[in-house]
């Protein structure tokens, strides 16, 4: 029985996953690794570190297989990072993540030499500080000392794709999510590359998702346990495969995502693009897109409650009792409001300066008042991603629900009850992980069908939004609106 390992090279901590083309999951691990931030808007990661928890995870998941039962390693990664590499393929310094903000003048300056918007329609990233043409411009003009020294401008997956193959190699999935690439064409765009400063050299090789790049070294192979030689799939960015591993791979079909961020994702059989450029448009392999957004803060507000909050409780409690404290809390949180930007915002503002607020406080609210007041402003940042694809979701009757939101039902309804739509969670492991495990099974030609090798399990439990809370959180959410336009 012949299983394609995925790997989800994540924010805090990698998975990975054996799954057979039946769609049976052999064995799943996972290995935590850090996030960096030396000055206020800086998030980096040092790519060392996250080499070594993939290293560690897949050789715990090799030590729980047969290496007969292997037949190639797909990867995941996380979008929009960037990593700055020598002659000798050692980094130059951390890697900048997606949380990043510090490119945000950067951005700003450059959409005042081009046309945005003729931009956004070729790239399908609107022209912030989230995408590579303000963060290379950013090392090229604020570390001179490092860009100078840099052959290579690579992603993180990038670079762990190399230190498992020798290989560099991009896939046009993840450099879709970069604002480089020319969705249409499939292709790097030239303005964007001027605009960022860099040539078609300094990047990776594009390939297709699907891609075979090489095989496993001996050197990797001694270091994860595999099998020297191992068929190694190029792979695609996490929410491309989250999609994927979830089973929404026909055009129509949506996924919402809560973990430490947040996302609303649609497939679509064309690119389409917003008028006001408040969404994006990715690749997730060819004649294949997905349009959504992505909002910054997710579960980092609920984690930001827990700690400020909740300092009582003993590291093993997790956040069950913070959740708790918040059913116990009727809608509306008693007049409270959170704006949850503690790390700015993406997806639909774009707003990297974005701070968080807590309005309405009064003598009788407690912390169980915050608490909800973070769950339903999580929700009300996703309602603004939902109104943003308004074209796109207005037909929508049910979305799959996915990432650690599945585990807190009480979060789930209420994201449910704001968005107005059943929210079906799917139970797996780790929807990018399985996903990248399905592509790798369609690249070496073990299912004949895009998508097809598994049905996720999704939950008999819906979410079903209740008619009178949805009309009740739609007033909320003007609120909401209205307090970041005066705060913001």
């Amino acid at each position: 029985m012949a299983a394609v390992i995925g790997l989800d090279l994540g924010t805090t901590n990698c998975k990975a996953v054996a799954l057979t083309a039946e769609g049976r999951v052999l064995a799943a691990t996972s290995s935590a690794y850090g996030l960096l931030s030396p000055e206020p808007g800086w998030a980096e990661q040092d790519v060392r570190e996250v080499w070594q928890g993939a290293a560690t995870a897949l050789r715990m998941l090799a030590d729980q297989l047969s290496l007969d039962q292997v037949a190639g390693l797909s990867l995941s990664g996380a979008m929009h990072s960037v990593l700055p590499v020598d002659g000798d393929d050692a980094p130059l310094a951390p890697a900048m993540t997606w949380a990043d903000n510090r490119a945000a003048s950067r951005a700003d300056a450059l959409r005042g030499q081009t046309e945005p918007y003729a931009l956004y329609l070729r790239t399908g990233c609107p022209l912030r500080s989230t995408y590579h043409p303000a963060r290379l411009r950013w090392w090229l003009e604020q570390a001179p000392q490092v860009s100078q020294r840099a052959v290579r401008l690579v992603a993180i997956k990038d670079w762990i794709l190399h230190r498992l193959t020798g290989v560099w190699a991009t896939d046009l999935s993840l450099a879709s999510s970069t604002g480089l690439l020319d969705i249409h064409r499939l292709n790097w765009d030239e303005e964007a590359l001027s605009l960022a400063g860099v040539l078609p050299g300094c990047l990776p090789p594009l390939v297709s998702p699907t891609a075979v790049v090489g095989g496993l070294t001996e050197g990797a192979a001694a270091e994860t346990g595999l099998p020297s030689g191992l068929s190694v799939v190029a792979g695609a960015s996490d929410g491309a495969l989250a999609n994927l591993g979830a089973g929404a791979v026909d055009a129509g079909q949506v996924v919402v995502t809560v973990g430490t961020s947040g996302a609303i994702r649609r497939i679509v059989d064309r690119p389409w693009l917003d008028p006001h450029e408040r969404t994006w448009c990715y690749v997730l392999v060819e004649g294949h897109w997905f349009v959504g957004g992505a909002i910054n803060n997710g579960g980092l507000a609920l984690q930001w409650v827990r700690e400020r909050f909740y300092p009582d409780l003993p590291a093993d409690a997790g956040y069950e009792p913070v959740l708790q404290d918040a059913a116990s809390i009727a809608p509306g949180a008693g007049g409270v409001v959170v704006l949850p930007y503690f790390t700015g915002e993406r997806s639909p503002h774009w707003n990297a300066d974005a701070r968080a607020a807590i309005c309405g406080l009064s003598l009788h609210h407690t912390r169980a008042h915050v608490a909800r007041a973070v769950l339903e402003g999580v929700a009300f940042c996703l309602a603004d991603v939902w109104e943003a694809l308004a074209d796109e979701s207005e037909l929508v009757e049910s979305a799959r629900l996915t990432g650690g939101i599945t585990r807190a039902p009480i979060w789930a309804q209420i994201v449910a009850d704001v968005l107005g739509i059943p929210l079906a969670p799917v139970e797996i492991a780790d929807a990018s992980a399985l996903g990248a495990a399905i592509l790798g099974h369609w690249a070496l030609g073990n299912i004949q069908t895009f998508g097809v090798c598994q049905t996720p399990k999704v939950s008999t439990t819906t979410f079903e939004p209740d008619s009178e809370r949805h009309a009740f959180y739609l007033r909320r959410h003007r609120v909401f609106q209205t307090l970041y336009r005066l705060l913001q």
